[in-house]
């Protein structure tokens, strides 16, 4: 779990909790088709229907952070525009990689055969690697502006407009799956601090997000478990 922040200052927590649930789920989906066996078409389309969430959940992320984040960081810090050209770059990079991924897992989930498998084991291994490094970037670079140039209700704000922007659709898939990535120690923190629509999704979906989790990732499902 993070440290608290500075009296006034926003906590940037939240935001680098979800940058670990983004960053874990790639690697561990890779990890998941490489144990599926052939021709097992139940869990290789749980595993399609898990990276459907996953991708939107990506797209929604980096959406609110160039309509509402980075705009607004940028008018505040104007430096930081040298630092958001990489970042528009990663992100059309990343969103080739998804495509990529969205067209690898529908035919791991048409077929479950070994070289449908490969095929999205190594383009999900390329997402993994390069989400690494963006998000690197971001928390090294990016997030810490955040809490040197915003007051805590000036982040409040935007992260208000985040969620504001979230589709009911789309938050059943990501309130559980964050849920599930982070730490109980963060998990208890953001759901005693979230608004009551947020905590209402939790309770109605976590047990069918959950039983997803287990069936596409089988071992890799388990949060702090270390694979190899």
């Amino acid at each position: 779990m993070t440290t608290a922040p500075a009296p006034g200052a926003p906590d940037m927590s939240d935001y680098r909790v979800i940058h670990h649930c983004l960053r874990i789920a790639p690697h561990r989906m890779a990890a998941a088709v490489a144990e599926v066996e052939p021709g097992d078409l139940v869990r290789a389309q749980a595993l399609h229907r898990y990276w459907v969430g996953y991708a939107g959940e990506v797209l929604a992320h980096h959406t609110v952070e160039d309509d509402v984040f980075f705009p607004r960081l940028i008018e505040r810090v104007p430096v930081a525009a040298d630092h958001l050209a990489r970042v528009e770059g990663d992100h059309h990079h990343l969103d080739e990689l998804m495509d990529a991924c969205s067209d690898a897992l529908r035919r791991f989930a048409g077929a479950a055969s070994p070289s449908s498998a490969d095929d999205a084991i190594a383009v999900l291994q390329e997402l993994a690697e390069l989400m690494d490094r963006h998000l690197d970037f971001e928390d090294e670079d990016l997030v810490p502006l955040f809490g040197r140039h915003f007051t805590a209700s000036e982040y409040e704000e935007l992260t208000e407009a985040a969620v504001k922007g979230l589709s009911i659709k789309q938050a059943a898939f990501t309130v559980p799956f964050v849920m599930h990535w982070a730490s109980p120690a963060d998990r208890a923190k953001m759901l005693g601090e979230a608004p009551l629509p947020m905590r209402v999704i939790y309770r109605l979906t976590r047990g069918r997000h959950a039983r997803l989790t287990a069936l596409a990732l089988g071992r890799a499902a388990a949060p702090q478990e270390v694979l190899v």
